[in-house]
């Protein structure tokens, strides 16, 4: 053979053996068969309340036996759609919770009460509770997951693994772990030490955080909504600062450092760690690509991101009630007296810092 020809016939085979995995993209390319977006079910894309929602479908079907159960001053048994059973309490007596806390090592069951339920000391229930009333448990208590149509209270070192939505304020006292979603439609308070994952209500205090100064909702700048703000960039290392104002978006592509009383009006972004003095108040979004520190008694209007680690200190308030945002890191310490309004998500470590 020719080895001109079989040197042709080479190439053509290799040509044709890398083309043949191209040919259904290229066909793609042109006809776009397939140009739709995804279907994607919304119904638990990251809505904090999913479970608790779905819980409160989940035993409607028995509202008529809890009613007749408070009404009568009684209690009833029975067995839900899935086969599970439940108890459903007219009364709430502690000999009746110690009873269904010990026999939760063998058979536990839901609990559903239409009365206020106070759950003794060193309880463990680990299928879920509805709270028809006032929820308040004991200390060192240990509960899969809580739906309080009022107001919850958590004892000391309590622990949750999956939820607790409360329509009232939710309240856990020191040392709880809070793992999994932690939601009221009115206030959460946090105490000292506590563990959390993620927290959303309209008002997040973390200990005691009365002391913050200004917590009333303020309109937004003009500054920030503005889509013509000035930039300003900067390449490596830079500081503002004391009390200077900056007004525009501000990026830096090293580690910046707002000195204190500082006011940036509009956003900023570091590309490495991030550090606020004391007093300092941001109009827009605050990012950092690696650790921020938040100093005491700063005022941050938009959400606040850090890619590795966040600390807030006392005093400092993010959001408003008019405007809540989401303040999201891996690892979050917010020490007490700070202030959230909206979302507090720490992706994988959160805890409430005592203060010295």
């Amino acid at each position: 053979m020719n080895p001109y020809v079989a040197v042709a016939a080479l190439f053509l085979m290799v040509g044709v053996m890398l083309l043949l995995p191209l040919i259904p993209s290229l066909v793609e390319l042109r006809g776009k068969s397939d140009a739709l977006p995804l279907s994607v079910v919304q119904q638990n894309a990251g809505e904090i309340r999913h479970f608790a929602n779905s819980f409160r479908d989940y035993i409607k079907g028995i509202e008529p036996t809890l009613q007749r159960c408070v009404a009568d001053g009684t209690t009833g048994t029975g067995t839900l759609a899935n086969g599970e059973e439940y108890v459903a309490l007219g009364r709430a007596d502690e000999a009746l919770l110690r009873a269904l806390e010990q026999r939760d090592a063998l058979h536990p069951v839901v609990i559903t009460a239409g009365v206020d339920l106070a759950v003794p000391g060193e309880s463990t229930l680990s299928k879920e509770i509805y709270a028809g009333c006032l929820f308040t448990g004991g200390s060192k208590n240990k509960y899969r997951a809580i739906l309080g149509e009022n107001s919850v209270h958590l004892g000391a070192s309590s622990h949750v693994t999956r939820w607790v939505h409360a329509l009232g304020e939710f309240t856990a006292e020191r040392e709880c772990q809070l793992y999994g979603r932690i939601s009221s439609d009115s206030l959460i308070r946090l105490g000292a030490d506590c563990v959390f994952l993620r927290l959303n209500a309209p008002r997040i205090e973390i200990g005691d955080a009365t002391v913050n100064q200004d917590t009333t909702s303020s309109p937004v700048p003009a500054s920030v909504n503005s889509a013509h703000a000035q930039r300003f960039f900067h390449e490596g290392d830079f500081e503002v600062q004391a009390g200077e104002t900056i007004r525009g978006n501000l990026v830096v592509r090293g580690n910046l450092h707002i000195r204190s009383g500082a006011r940036i009006c509009g956003s900023v972004k570091s590309t490495k760690d991030l550090v606020l003095g004391d007093e300092v108040c941001v109009e827009g979004s605050l990012i950092s690509a690696q650790e921020m520190l938040i100093g005491a008694n700063c005022a941050i209007h938009g959400p606040v991101v850090a890619e590795r680690e966040l600390a807030i200190a006392a005093g400092s308030r993010v959001g408003s009630l008019q405007h809540p945002t989401t303040v999201s890191a891996p690892w979050i310490k917010a020490e007490e007296g700070s202030l959230v309004f909206g979302t507090l998500w720490a992706r994988e470590h959160g805890e409430v810092v005592a203060n010295q």
